[in-house]
């Protein structure tokens, strides 16, 4: 009998509003500039209103991308199948042995940017082979390590661990 798991990526709900009071303010600051005649404040207005047009830029993104689901499924075979679905359309699947996994433990999201350093909170799940010394994150895709939240992230390990402990019986 198959075991199956769904968790979903770590996505705040306040993104739409972000992007919306981001570009509101990057309006606000880009028509203060063109009413200053002060060559230093003009300066710092369009800066402020170059990083709120990034914030919303990036935050739209945000918004368009959506949260990525993570299904989790032990096969009858003691095969772990992870499927990555971004608005119920399949992004990525990995397929692995259970036994592959020797050690499985949660740990802080890399320090790959900025967000990471703020949000402490966000989790993922890291494993390592038999024969190998280093660590590889489970939840990646296209490069980027997928935010769980600590709840979710332990709900995957012990979801793995319980069926890994069963193959061992």
């Amino acid at each position: 009998m198959n075991q199956k798991l769904t968790v979903l990526e770590k996505y705040s709900r306040y993104w739409p509003q972000i992007a919306i009071l981001s570009v509101i303010f990057s309006l606000i600051f880009l028509i203060s500039y063109v009413l200053v005649t002060d060559v230093l404040v003009e300066g710092y207005l369009r800066l402020v209103a170059f990083v709120f047009f990034a914030l919303a830029v990036l935050s739209f993104f945000k918004v368009k991308e959506g949260q990525i689901t993570i299904c989790v499924e032990i096969t009858d075979e003691k095969v772990v199948e992870i499927k990555y679905l971004l608005r119920d359309t399949l992004v990525k699947e990995e397929e692995w042995g259970l036994s592959e996994f020797h050690s499985l433990k949660v740990d802080e999201m890399p320090d790959k940017s900025l967000y990471n350093d703020i949000m402490k909170s966000d989790r993922c799940i890291k494993f390592r082979r038999k024969d190998e010394h280093d660590w590889s994150y489970l939840n990646k895709v296209n490069q980027k390590v997928v935010p769980l939240s600590e709840e979710n992230a332990l709900k995957v390990y012990h979801f793995l661990k319980k069926a890994k402990k069963e193959l061992s019986y």
